[in-house]
């Protein structure tokens, strides 16, 4: 792909005039309100005007905040003159500027179902969106998390700040950190689109897109602002500390804070291990092998912080520059399941994981025939690594460390025709570049990635939303051109090699009004994903074994298997070179709306075409290569079905099982239901409840899909009195059956295990801390007895299901100090969610004290 700094063609449609907008704020008698506050939304800053009933200047179809002391608030699309009524009580409404880039609309008019949450009590910003529906947080351990959309996570799901693409190209298709790199308090807000963005943000939003939206700038009278909190939780025996300080003025706004917490070992429900490396290995109880382990699980324990800025100048009313800045880093991280909590390695320590994200955005209204246009110029640099060891002392000591630093510009322009129709043009560059290294016991080897690789994501779209009468018609439609390129390597024989891939994506959707309170509506879009540097170049050691690229195994006529397991079987194919994978994605769904009720149901089914997915390595028997990637490797004893095709797999100096590359292979599908329901009881007291449920299968061969998240509900009881406020909230989970080859001889699911890891570990560092008085011979014997050495037996044949149950609350002290409790996990339950690599945390008490002014 050549050098995109190119110039983003947007065409005009019919500029209508603007002018003022007259709005009528009126309380439920039908008297008028004079103390009313009015916001025109918009992704640069919110324009205030308090105690005004008249808005200058506004553009049409520009969505309007209003509110009033003592009432709630309500959302409006402008028009020449709107009447508002606000209720006398405090009504949540949800506001998403991340659905349609550059467009605030309200959620209750969009077919995309887009979920909510307020990050400031969570470990990690996504705990956001805990217990929202089709959304699980993965956990492979403390100070991690990985989101789960649809039944999708990894670089299927995409991550956004304030619209700027935080993915990049080395997100692993598993579970991964990354979203953990940002500090709580630099978020206002979490939302959570599901479904395909394709035609929004381009490749990666598969089972949906994560959108951090940071501080809105407010400009107002010149006034001070500050926030101090202090917290700690007794789970992890945790505490820290969030301060803010923000400035605003008719013509200014400013914002700086900083962070820091520091979390110790964590102690899980009954304070147990379900998974630990003693109960998957020495066959003892999660009871007894505490007794080894202690009741807080080892290796659990970091530190997290960060600092932030942002600022926003509008030199006049038609425009508006705004530049934020985060900075985050996470010490101390460890990934627990490859050491006590399952494998019993020496180390698995993730370092350094730090982020530095800067953006400047630049808008500028009524030009050249367009409501507004913006430009965007943006910085993300990730920086991760880990250290690994074996189990024996002297395993060798590996040290990787990769840095990618992603250039982004963007461009977009906003117009309408008439009043009835809203279109938005643009598009964006984001240029990468790699830097890898690798040393085991101090000396150079081959990095995890090709040093010096470079991977450019770009695109234009066109997207527009129609209203007549009671109809709203969304459609759109985008280009997108993935380009990949790394140097030659001499030293490694890494020949210099280029891929590009481009797909075209569309989005269609109708919503009616059948009546004032009840709409339907349907969608169809197809989203992709484009290979990234993980699935093109990656080679190390991963979930389920070591991995190598494709490309390096497809010369040795490696043949395509049908699944990640160890007893894998061909499905007679060579393997072949990467391509792009494809969602179609249909749903269809009602909502309901009164003034004491909110409903919402959505049904939808998902096809995902040629997947990039995680293959064990075959060959035929008469041809086994004894290089790969540059290392040697040798062949495992092949299991009677393997040994029945005539096909072997192959092992690493490094581990154990079967080598794996990424392939694309078959179709998947996922169908289910998302819903939700609010009740307002009475003016104090708000019942909400929500479940989805999610079904995945594998199509050739028809089987269980990997990570398929089970069902889940939950429903809150809130009563608000003043500033008041307290809750209580059942969280519930299904258990999960329904697992794949790859999830039984996953650690942190079904935890296999064979009599030769049994032996493994009887000889290593870890297991001197711990003697039965057994011989290997008996621990064998007793823990997989009448088994061969090399057959894997599953531990765990499903993820059980669970239900917890929550208390919060918070009061005021004075005007400008509360303090918030909440006492979770009140029945000190032991559970674990699908696929996470900890047990969740036992019972625990989390104090915050807020000071404001």
């Amino acid at each position: 792909m050549a050098v995109m700094r190119f110039t983003i063609l947007l065409f005009a449609a019919v500029a209508g005039c603007w002018g003022a907008i007259r709005v009528r704020v009126l309380d439920t008698q039908g008297n008028s309100i004079p103390s009313a506050r009015i916001e025109v939304l918009s992704s640069a800053g919110n324009v205030v005007h308090s105690g005004m009933n008249t808005v200058p200047d506004a553009p049409p179809g520009a969505l309007l905040r209003v509110s009033a002391p003592g009432f709630g608030s309500a959302l409006v699309v402008s028009g020449p003159e709107v009447a508002v009524t606000l209720e006398p009580v405090r009504v949540s409404t949800q506001i998403t500027v991340s659905a349609t880039p550059g467009i605030a609309e309200d959620i209750m008019v969009r077919p995309e179902l887009v979920l909510s949450g307020d990050p400031g009590s969570g470990p990690t910003v996504a705990h956001a969106l805990e217990s929202r529906p089709n959304v699980l947080l993965q956990q492979t351990g403390a100070g991690q998390v990985s989101s789960f959309l649809r039944g999708l996570t990894g670089y299927q799901v995409l991550n956004l700040v304030d619209g700027v693409r935080f993915n990049n190209s080395t997100f692993r298709s598993g579970p991964n950190q990354y979203l953990a790199f940002m500090e709580p308090g630099q978020a206002a807000e979490v939302e959570a689109m599901l479904g395909p963005s394709g035609t929004q943000y381009g490749s990666d939003g598969l089972g949906g897109t994560i959108q951090v939206i940071t501080d809105r700038p407010r400009f107002d009278a010149t006034t001070w602002h500050g926030n101090l909190s202090l917290f700690g939780q007794t789970a992890d025996l945790s505490g820290g500390l969030r301060a803010s300080i923000s400035h605003s003025a008719p013509r200014l706004w400013f914002l700086a804070g900083a962070a820091g917490q520091r979390h110790n070992d964590l102690r899980t429900g009954g304070g147990l291990d379900s998974h630990n490396v003693l109960t998957r290995l020495y066959g003892l109880t999660p009871q007894v092998a505490s007794g080894y382990l202690g009741k807080r699980l080892r290796d659990t324990a970091y530190s997290q912080g960060g600092a932030h800025g942002k600022l926003a100048v509008r030199p006049d009313d038609r425009q508006s520059l705004t530049a934020w800045y985060q900075r985050g880093e996470v010490h101390g991280l460890r990934n627990t399941k490859d050491l006590w909590g399952g494998l019993g390695r020496l180390q698995a320590a993730l370092r350094p994981q730090i982020l530095d994200l800067f953006y400047v955005r630049y808008e500028r209204l009524r030009l050249a025939g367009f409501d507004s246009l913006s430009g965007r110029f943006s910085v993300n640099r990730q920086q991760d690594g880990g250290t690994r060891q074996g189990l024996r002392a002297s395993d060798a000591v590996t040290s990787e460390y990769s840095s990618v630093q992603s250039l982004g510009y963007a461009g977009q322009g906003v117009t309408h025709v008439q009043s009835h129709t809203v279109i938005s043009l643009g598009g964006e560059l984001y240029d990468e570049q790699v830097r890898s290294d690798r040393l085991t016991n101090g000396v150079r080897v081959r990095p995890l990635y090709p040093d010096n690789s470079n991977y450019r994501t770009g695109g234009m779209y066109g997207q527009a939303a129609t209203e007549y009468r009671r109809l709203r018609a969304s459609y759109g439609v985008r280009y997108s051109h993935i380009g990949y390129a790394n140097p030659e390597n001499p030293v490694w024989r890494m020949p210099a090699t280029s891929q590009a891939f481009h797909d075209w994506t569309w989005q269609a959707s109708l919503l009616a009004r059948l009546a004032p309170t009840f709409a339907l509506h349907g969608l169809v879009s197809r989203g992709f994903r484009a290979p990234n540097l993980n699935d093109l170049g990656a080679i190390g050691l991963n979930d389920l074994g070591y991995e190598i690229p494709a490309r390096e195994a497809i010369p040795a006529k490696a043949l395509l298997a049908d699944s990640s397991g160890e007893g894998a079987l061909s499905k007679g194919l060579n393997l072949r070179p990467l391509q792009v994978e494809r969602l179609r994605n249909v749903e269809f769904g009602l909502r309901f709306q009164a003034r004491r009720h909110r409903a919402r149901v959505q049904f939808f089914d998902a096809l995902l075409s040629d997947p990039i997915a995680r293959r064990t390595l075959l060959f035929a028997a008469g041809a086994v290569p004894t290089q790969l990637a540059g290392f040697n490797v040798t062949p495992i004893p092949p299991t009677a079905a393997q040994r029945a095709q005539g096909v072997v797999t192959v092992a690493g100096p490094i581990d154990p099982r079967a080598l794996k590359a990424f392939v694309n292979d078959g179709q998947s599908r996922y169908w289910g239901v998302e819903a939700d329901w609010e009740f307002r009881m009475t003016s104090r007291w708000l019942w909400s409840s929500s479940y989805s449920w999610l079904m995945g299968r594998d199509l050739d061969p028809n089987r269980n899909i990997r990570r398929l998240p089970p069902q889940n509900g939950a429903t809150r009881l809130r009563y608000i009195r003043a500033r008041f406020w307290s809750e209580v909230q059942l969280f519930a989970s299904g258990a999960q059956t329904r697992l794949s080859g790859g999830d039984r001889d996953d650690e942190r699911i079904g935890a296999s295990r064979r009599r030769q890891d049994i032996a493994d570990f009887f000889a290593s560092a870890r297991a001197a801390e711990v003697r039965t008085g057994e011989t290997l011979r008996m621990i064998q014997d007793r823990v997989l007895p009448g088994v061969a050495d090399t057959v894997r037996v599953t531990l765990f044949n499903e993820t059980p299901g669970w239900v917890t149950v929550d208390l919060r609350a918070g009061l005021p002290i004075s005007e400008t100090l509360s303090i918030e409790a909440a006492l979770t996990n009140l029945a000190d339950r032991n559970y674990r969610v699908h696929g996470s690599g900890i047990d969740s945390p036992g019972r625990s008490v989390r104090v915050q004290l807020n000071w404001r002014f």
